[in-house]
């Protein structure tokens, strides 16, 4: 799988869990399934961890060989049709909306972020 894929599956589960209460509430609960379920798969000593809100990159850990960490940004209107959500988030690899990191034992992709695998 490339970079360009592994970013493809994030902005779509993250722009369904911003539409969808129920799916998000599955995403924070348990988002190495959700994203397994996806299509992402991880090792099984990859964490991965969620942070909500609208944190500047700086505010984002830098992820490990076995900690990633994603944003799941705060949406400040209510989306109501998911497919608006999806369409208006497939831009969101050029903007801060979702910044992630991941480690070089699982692609190493990385979107608007400057975080480095260490």
């Amino acid at each position: 799988m490339d970079q360009n894929q592994i970013v493809e599956i994030i902005t779509k589960v993250t722009a369904k869990a911003q539409a969808d209460e129920n799916f998000k509430k599955e995403y924070i609960a348990n988002p190495k399934k959700v994203l397994s379920d996806a299509g992402l798969n991880f090792p099984e000593e990859i964490n991965i961890h969620l942070i909500e809100g609208t944190p500047s990159n700086s505010q984002i850990p830098n992820s490990t060989k076995t900690d990633i960490y994603l944003l799941l940004p705060t949406v400040s209107e209510e989306i109501k049709d998911e497919s608006l959500s999806l369409k208006s988030s497939a831009s969101c690899e050029s903007t801060s909306s979702t910044c992630f990191t991941i480690p070089s034992c699982a692609s190493c992709a990385s979107s608007a972020s400057s975080n480095s695998c260490s």
